[in-house]
């Protein structure tokens, strides 16, 4: 990747690329001799399986380079060993351990001083009915790759940190230059909202979770509801990722991020104090400040009018963390197809990372579910004599949360080689957090997708997944583990998700400590029929990608999405920006 400013161009880029690629894309409904195999295959993925799971890697943390983290690569590493275990089919199961840079929190604080003095709490409440919220990563909320640094000044509003939020704060005589930016999730990746900010200035940034996306506006919040509680605080990486993803340093390799991607390393990390922060902690700094009213695009769901700033509340922001060198748990498992190990030989992949801020029972961790539910189903057809016809590796990515870095060490790994033979990507990150099928994809793939959700059918409704989820297709960007292969090697990827029906933001305890087992057998999935789902579909892609000898491409899908794409390229030439 080279400079570029959006996901967007990267798709567009990616695209050109795989149009002479688009040998694996869309084949046909199933052929009499598929069908007892696809059957056989759906029949083994369950709710109760996919619970175990479930119950089992979420009952402990596991972020990046722990402890805990290394236990949840060895319980998948068995758990992948033993469904895929068939005598002569010659399955592998690999670990791929890269050493990447790693920041772990020390101390943090955010208090005002003016016009009040006040400290904020900057935890997140128990939950009695909710067994694991009582941990000390509560306690611990941060943002990946902050810059240490104590920092007081006036505080400065600017909604969700956009360029067009910037511009309309120049445009009202406010500048941020010098002070504490206080700036709402959603809309915009936040590493793209900390670089908007500290190109213009910022002393500092915090970033909170306004109830207008994620909170009580939307419905009843938790333990109650889907939907964000007071104290609930999204955790997450403020790495600058859209401009390079993978570990800054690339500690594993020869190559650097300058070499890579255009970038030096401390050009991919903030240079200024950054922290998350709950509406419960934000509203009192909110309520205080001054100034001009905040346009209308900038009121959020507190009650009473937004203000711009500056001041006359002033904060004293402190961070202080650590930077640690440290091994991080790729597994993935090899099942041969009929031409491994020569030069004939293509590859299928499936991926999901295990790595999540604290529990992670929706993100990532109900797509491991699936995906050892995917595996056993495999192993049921290895086991009664199937073999692909292309290789496939299914695996367990870590270091997602902190930029991609374990998938992205290991496509660099072996780039030469993926470039060479592999087809397709297909990823499920939150593969869990609702019921509306939510699905991005390569145009090659669009139809391989639609035809599979309608060899489904919907726990809910009882119609065919297609007819449910009605096949819109989004653009991929840049947002999880299929980047490194998408829009580094060219390979035509799939990204796979049940979110919150008619939802424009993500799930509410996105990367909180209440993204728990609790929450999903509550709240989230009960029944877990979604999981078993989210398996079958998972599934069904891979073994058509991989299973059959000969697929055809869909030209007019691929040359719609071209023009598409040329369409928005030139939006953002005349200046969208890079954060929409």
């Amino acid at each position: 990747m080279h400079h570029m400013p959006s996901p967007r161009i990267l798709a567009l880029v990616t695209l050109l690329i795989l149009l002479p690629l688009a040998a694996l894309s869309s084949p046909s409904s199933p052929s009499d001799e598929e069908k007892p195999l696809e059957k056989l295959f759906l029949s083994v993925p369950s709710a109760a399986g996919a619970r175990e799971t479930l119950k089992d890697i979420t009952g402990y943390d596991h972020l990046a380079g722990t402890e805990g983290c290394r236990k949840a690569a060895l319980y998948v590493r068995n758990k992948l060993a033993s469904a895929l275990a068939a005598p002569g089919a010659g399955v592998v199961v690999e670990m791929h351990t890269p050493e990447v840079l790693l920041q772990y929190p020390v101390e943090r604080s955010v208090s005002m001083v003016a016009p009040e003095i006040w400290e904020a709490p900057l935890t997140e409440d128990i939950v009695d009915s909710d067994t694991t919220s009582d941990t000390p990563w509560r306690n611990l909320t941060f943002n990946a790759y902050s810059a240490n640094g104590n920092v007081t000044a006036e505080v400065v509003y600017a909604n969700y940190g956009r360029p067009d939020d910037f511009e309309a704060l120049e445009g009202l005589g406010v500048t941020v230059k010098g002070k504490v930016v206080m700036v709402r999730y959603g809309r915009c990746f936040r590493g793209l909202k900390v670089m908007n900010a500290e190109r213009r200035g910022a002393a500092a940034v915090i970033i909170y979770s306004d109830p207008a996306d994620d909170g009580f506006t939307q419905g009843k919040v938790y333990p109650d509801g889907p939907w964000r509680p007071r104290t609930g605080v999204q955790r997450g990486s403020a790495q600058f990722a859209s401009l390079c993803a993978g570990d800054v340093a690339r500690i594993y390799s020869k190559a650097s991020a300058l070499d890579l991607c255009g970038y030096a390393t401390e050009d991919l990390v903030p240079k200024i104090p950054v922290l998350p922060m709950s509406w419960g902690d934000a509203e009192p700094i909110l309520r205080r400040l001054g100034g001009a009213d905040a346009p209308g695009g900038f009121q959020g769901g507190l009650d009473f009018p937004y203000k711009l700033g500056p001041g006359p509340s002033v904060v004293r922001v402190m961070v202080e963390s650590t930077m640690k060198a440290r091994a991080i748990w790729n597994v993935c498992a090899v099942v041969p197809g009929k031409h491994y190990g020569t030069e004939d030989d293509r590859m299928v992949l499936l991926g999901n990372h295990r790595d999540a801020w604290v529990f992670g029972a929706s993100d990532p961790n109900s797509g491991t579910s699936a995906m050892i539910e995917v595996a056993k189903g495999i192993g049921r057809l290895l086991r009664k004599g199937w073999r692909p016809h292309r290789t496939m590796k299914i695996c367990s990515w870590d270091g997602e949360e902190y930029g991609l870095l374990g998938s992205t060490a290991w496509g660099e790994t072996y780039e030469e080689e993926l470039r060479a033979k592999a087809v397709s990507y297909f990823n499920m990150d939150v593969a869990v957090a609702g019921t509306e099928l939510v699905v991005g994809a390569s145009p090659s793939l669009e139809k391989l997708v639609r035809e599979a959700a309608a060899s489904l059918t919907d726990p809910v409704s009882g119609k065919p997944l297609l007819e449910a989820w009605g096949g819109l297709i989004r653009t991929l960007g840049t947002g999880s583990d299929y980047t490194v292969f998408l829009d580094r090697i060219g390979i035509p990827s799939v990204d796979l998700a049940f979110k919150p029906q008619g939802s424009n933001s993500s799930y509410g305890l996105y990367h909180s400590v209440y993204d728990s087992f609790s929450w999903m057998e509550r709240v989230g999935d009960p029944a877990f029929e979604y999981h078993a789902l989210a398996a079958r579909l998972w599934g069904l892609l891979a073994i058509r990608a991989a299973g059959r000898s000969v697929v055809e491409v869909h030209p007019p899908t691929v040359a719609g999405r071209l023009a598409l794409y040329l369409e928005e390229l030139q939006e953002l030439r005349a200046g969208r920006g890079v954060c929409e």
